[in-house]
């Protein structure tokens, strides 16, 4: 019986022999594993950091008051379905939403995705996201990833925004008239998640906005709207999300909007906003104010913990 001397596991090779001409072993300085991380034994899976080790900010500032309503909204779906769910958070704002399910301790209940692949773990900001988590559960091929999306297997996402159009509101993720940007997996994953909740400011540019004693407090406005009459590009079209079935919401930090067959729906206001100052004359298109319009959670807005590892764990009891 012949026997190879030297064994790799068949599972271990993704490129196979024959595909090979050279090997070219870049210096280190040309190889880094994200954009400004040279190497992490905790990004490639070779150890596990705890949630201290994490990156954390129990002080929400405006940025965190959205993504910690995104995280609310995973826990009550986590609510009506009586089980663990599995989501995808796209670039920005969403991403931040993987730190509070982490410092809340709910991963084992909210499993985040990215599309390059990673299942679980601390997802990296700025320009390490997309390809970078802290200390993964899972690292999947990001064509299997895809796959999945397309088919429909996670339960929600939260992808960010850059316009939001009157069209029952249609979303333009990213493009603008003087770049040229691509969508992205923006598309794939909107078109096979059954929930959205896309997730952003509510205007845009230089501005000063803080939370202060569980209110939030406008001190300067961004000068540029974002719910415009007509969105540059559409990479999101609410008519045929409706089609679909789809659950939309468009949370910001001091308002959250339902998309109905009717149109765009105010269901909640931040405490501290004017309703007309702050939200109605911010937009270039009229909307829909819900009967039942309440003010958001002061969850998002407090101090510390929010509490959403109890809350979850007795919804998945029942």
């Amino acid at each position: 019986m012949l026997y190879v001397s030297r064994f790799v596991n068949p599972r271990d090779v993704h490129v196979p022999g024959p595909l090979i001409d050279y090997v070219v072993i870049s210096p280190p300085e040309y190889h880094t594993q994200s954009a400004s991380v040279k190497y992490d034994p905790s990004i490639c899976g070779r150890v596990m950091l705890s949630n201290a080790c994490l990156p954390n900010n129990d002080k929400p500032d405006f940025e965190y008051v959205i993504a910690r309503r995104v995280a609310l909204e995973f826990v009550r779906l986590v609510e009506r379905l009586g089980r663990p769910i599995a989501v995808n958070l796209g670039i920005g704002i969403p991403a931040l939403a993987a730190r509070i399910i982490r410092s809340e301790g709910i991963e084992d209940h909210v499993v985040t995705t990215v599309e390059s692949g990673s299942w679980g773990g601390g997802i990296a900001l700025g320009d390490d996201f997309g390809g970078v988590a802290i200390s993964p559960k899972a690292i999947l091929p990001m064509p299997d990833q895809f796959i999945m999306y397309e088919g429909g297997i996670i339960d929600a996402a939260s992808l960010g925004f850059m316009q939001v159009g009157p069209n029952g509101g249609d979303v333009n993720p990213s493009f603008l008239p003087e770049r040229v940007t691509g969508p992205g997996g923006f598309p794939v994953i909107a078109h096979g998640s059954p929930r959205l909740y896309f997730a952003g400011a509510f205007t845009a540019g230089k501005r000063d906005i803080a939370v202060i004693n569980g209110r939030l407090a406008i001190v300067r406005d961004g000068p540029i709207i974002k719910f415009v009459k007509k969105p540059y590009k559409v990479g999101f079209n609410a008519e045929l999300g409706l089609k679909m079935g789809k659950e939309v919401l468009y949370i910001t930090e001091r308002a959250v909007f339902r998309l109905t067959s009717e149109g765009l729906v105010l269901e909640e206001y931040a405490p501290g906003i004017d309703i007309e100052k702050d939200i109605l004359t911010k937009m270039e298109f009229k909307l829909i104010i819900s009967r039942h319009l309440q003010p958001m959670d002061n969850l998002v807005f407090r101090d510390g913990p929010m509490g959403l590892l109890e809350v979850v764990e007795k919804s998945v009891r029942r």
